[in-house]
């Protein structure tokens, strides 16, 4: 009986994967093959009670079309007003601690930031470990701590005091590969992919870690408990997920579920570009990667349109209740392509105020809101030099405000629509919710333009934030349409307008 349930299954499995149309990486995604049937014969499982055995087994998520409230892709409400901010908790202090983090808390608090998305705090491998310090993503033990950033107390208090502070709290999840000196190496050598010659592989040129193989469901299992302890006993609000890509969709879609069942109202990021099958079920959340490419391609002479298009929010990309993350930097973009003012020079603030105004959940890496001019090291200490007053911290507090503000401005708000411009090189569009409407107008070039016109479609509105290039103002000033008539425009100079009706 047992034998042909698991062969059931098997073909419920394959079927989905073919209905759905997934196209995931041959070395990850469970084989349709005979091979695969025998190693679904060969597990031992444990059945999922919540839903229809044909539906669940734990590690593969089959069918996600059952009435099971749980399966509904419904978003929490905190993710409407979601300003997202990943920490680094290595770099962030010169203790590099949870403990030494805290003390950021109230300054984060008052630039308007709610969700903190946590680089992975595990133990890091030691074994072909990259630098001094190795890479956050060779995880060593998936329940545990890196004992550099303090105990599972000092961890706990972080997420207590955060959470009385009024923050959301995610963590980095590395699922398609660990450290290599991982216990599940040792204990469970076939949870892993292997060359010709037997050796445990690494995907890419990461050859500090080794590869998981997903067409070994007791280690999908296994994972998925491990996600649902941060959940259930530390408190945990969701998880960003590293190389999402990387790994099968049916997986994800059964972790979700699991951990819905403990808390419904977690947020999932996953680190790639958005795909209907991703965002169907398990992400509410995914790259704007359309969005950073075009705004770093502007500084090599492109002009406005491809970051247009980036705005928007289609079916073919986002299923229901999914949206982008927008983003300008990141710690892969800081420690490997340049710091923001390397990247964008004097148009960070401009692709910051961008980033917040589109459609979409904003991010702040650590030390974004300084304009920080240094590249962070990755496998090093290198912790940031703070100013005591960092130079963008009230311009984030006046984005983070209008998103509160503004109902055009909410995440699960997806309407934008482009205003009419006379140049390639002026970016403009506005958002609407009701009789609330904010406008977006950027040279986004980095020189001057001249005479360029932009059309308001408004007789007049109320300028909040404003760049002429050099400085950013948060001075409030009546604007018409006029203004915006054959303008000469400096480089990188933008405005945020709310009309009288907002």
């Amino acid at each position: 009986m047992k034998k042909a349930l698991a062969l059931l299954l098997s073909l419920v499995l394959i079927f989905s994967l073919a209905a759905c149309g997934a196209k995931e990486d041959k070395k990850t995604a469970p084989a349709d093959s005979a091979s695969d049937t025998e190693k679904v014969e060969k597990n031992e499982y444990t059945l999922s009670k919540e839903v229809d055995k044909e539906t669940v087994v734990d590690g593969v998520m089959t069918d996600i079309s059952s009435s099971d409230a749980i399966l509904k892709h419904e978003n929490p409400d905190w993710l409407d007003d979601c300003v997202l901010y990943e920490v680094n908790i290595r770099q962030f202090t010169e203790e590099g601690t949870f403990k030494a983090f805290e003390a950021h808390l109230d300054r984060l608090k008052d630039m308007g930031v709610n969700t903190l998305w946590l680089m992975p705090i595990h133990p890091i491998s030691e074994k072909e470990r990259k630098g001094t310090l190795g890479s956050y993503y060779a995880v060593a033990d998936y329940k545990a701590v890196n004992p550099e950033f303090g105990t599972i107390e000092d961890f706990r208090h972080l997420v207590k005091t955060a959470h009385d502070k009024g923050f959301k709290i995610m963590l980095d999840w590395v699922a398609n590969h660990t450290g290599r000196d991982c216990a599940w190496i040792k204990d469970h050598d076939d949870w892993f992919m292997h060359d010709a010659s037997g050796n445990i592989t690494s995907p890419y040129d990461w050859t500090d870690t080794a590869e998981l193989d997903f067409n070994n469901y007791q280690m999908r299992a296994e994972m998925i408990k491990c996600m649902q302890y941060w959940v259930e006993e530390e408190g945990v609000d969701g998880f960003r997920c590293d190389h999402a890509q990387g790994v099968p969709i049916p997986f994800w879609n059964a972790a979700v579920y699991k951990l819905k069942s403990v808390n419904k109202n977690i947020v999932m990021l996953a680190e790639c570009s958005a795909n209907p099958n991703l965002t169907q079920y398990a992400f509410d959340l995914c790259y704007n990667d359309k969005m950073y490419s075009q705004a770093v391609m502007i500084r090599g002479g492109l002009g406005a349109q491809g970051l247009r298009d980036s705005l928007e929010v289609s079916d073919n990309t986002y299923s229901a209740n999914s949206y982008p993350m927008n983003y300008m930097d990141n710690h892969d973009k800081n420690s490997y392509e340049g710091s923001v003012i390397d990247r964008f020079e004097g148009g960070w603030p401009t692709m910051l105020a961008l980033e917040f105004i589109a459609p979409g959940v904003p991010l702040i890496y650590t030390s974004d809101e300084q304009g920080y001019d240094h590249m962070i090291e990755f496998f090093e200490r290198d912790p940031v030099k703070w100013d005591d007053a960092p130079q963008y911290a009230d311009m984030i507090a006046k984005l983070s405000q209008m998103k509160s503000d503004h109902k055009a401005l909410k995440n699960f708000n997806t309407d934008c629509e482009l205003l009419d411009t006379e140049s390639s090189d002026i970016m403009a569009f506005k958002r609407t919710k009701g009789d609330d409407t904010v406008i977006y107008i950027a040279n986004t070039r980095y020189e001057d333009v001249k005479g360029a016109t932009v059309k308001l479609g408004v007789d007049k509105a109320k300028c909040v934030l404003s760049y002429d290039g050099k400085t950013v103002s948060t001075d409030e000033k009546d604007m018409a349409a006029e203004d915006f008539e054959k303008k000469d425009w400096k480089a990188y100079e933008f405005y945020v307008l709310i009309t009288d009706n907002g």
